[in-house]
């Protein structure tokens, strides 16, 4: 299940038409500026057409409008932190845009958080550096360019063997040993499309009936789903110790969540995160720091039809307790 950059942008065609409509940007700047952004939004393949692909764009344009995210993520959230960026600089340096001066003024700096762990956790130290060092490199994209005319020309991928992450060159490939190394940590190696069966099948019963979700996994079994259970819509993300995973996610302020510390019906204490982001939209996030692995679940503002959706506590109190956080 290769992906290749340049063929994931190949099937952005069809989903960003709407997107362009709201004269955001047009439809080969959205293009480019999700070329960027794929990685950092916390999306690193392509699941089905319709699915990563439209989430994918719709995570940085929203972000371009300083809309706080289209999905919000973690407990704890300041403690997760990776650190505030400007996202006005990132998407001019590396798309080359000119952002109109009324787009700037609803752009306040976002903040990005970790989905492998707390700072004390090898994988949260792994993934800091190297966000550190993919966030100053090929900014112009002509090496990323050159790879991806290279595979069109003559069909192989230099760097097959890690499938699994967005590299474009020697350079990035040696970044990746030296902090795998450093850290001692290993690389996912291969990824495969995923449900909440799949999950239920290797791990027991996690899911309860009427649990819908899909997204994908690798072969550690870490993995992320776009769920929905009695009217909830939500994704769900493990990440599994001892590998190295480039995911985080942008939540916009971390310091304007609520957080609560909850006990699950499965004897599992997890904290829980409540915020509005600067659309006025609820956000809603879970985690658990576990023996084995770091489990994230955010509510998703809207659901599959573009509906606004708000849940109360106790709606999403009944979803972690359906959930057996100790089988994960």
């Amino acid at each position: 299940m290769k992906v290749h950059i340049h063929e994931l942008m190949d099937n952005i065609e069809d989903s960003s038409v709407n997107i362009e409509e709201q004269n955001v940007v047009s439809s080969e700047r959205i293009k480019e500026l999700t070329k960027m952004k794929i990685q950092k939004a916390g999306y690193t393949r392509k699941r089905s057409k319709k699915g990563v692909v439209t989430v994918c764009i719709a995570v940085a344009v929203v972000a371009a409008l300083g809309a706080a995210t289209y999905a919000a993520f973690k407990g704890g959230l300041g403690g997760l932190s990776f650190g505030k960026r400007s996202l006005a600089e990132e998407i001019e340096a590396d798309t080359g845009a000119s952002i109109p001066e009324e787009v700037l003024a609803t752009m306040p700096e976002q903040e990005f958080i970790s989905l492998q762990g707390y700072p004390d956790s090898p994988e949260y130290q792994a993934t800091a550096e190297w966000l550190a060092f993919e966030s100053g490199y090929d900014r112009d994209r002509k090496i990323l360019d050159e790879h991806d005319a290279e595979i069109r020309r003559t069909g192989i991928d230099p760097f097959e063997e890690y499938n699994c992450y967005l590299v474009w060159s020697q350079e990035m490939v040696d970044k990746i040993n030296e902090i795998t190394a450093k850290y001692d940590l290993k690389l996912h190696t291969n990824i495969t499309d995923c449900d909440g069966k799949i999950v239920n099948d290797m791990c027991g019963e996690v899911f309860p009936d009427g649990f819908t979700g899909a997204g994908y996994m690798y072969e550690d079994g870490t993995f992320n789903l776009d769920s929905e259970f009695n009217g909830i819509y939500f994704q769900i993300g493990r990440c599994m110790r001892g590998y190295f995973d480039t995911t985080y996610l942008n939540v916009g302020n971390a310091s304007n969540y609520e957080e609560y510390e909850y006990t699950t019906k499965s004897g599992i204490t997890v904290t829980i995160s409540h915020g509005k982001g600067s659309m006025g939209m609820d956000k809603w996030i879970v985690t658990a720091n576990l023996r084995d692995s770091f489990v994230s679940l955010n509510t998703f503002p809207f659901d599959y039809d573009g509906n606004t959706k708000e849940y109360t506590k106790a709606d999403i109190e009944t979803l972690v307790d359906s959930i057996d956080f100790t089988k994960l």
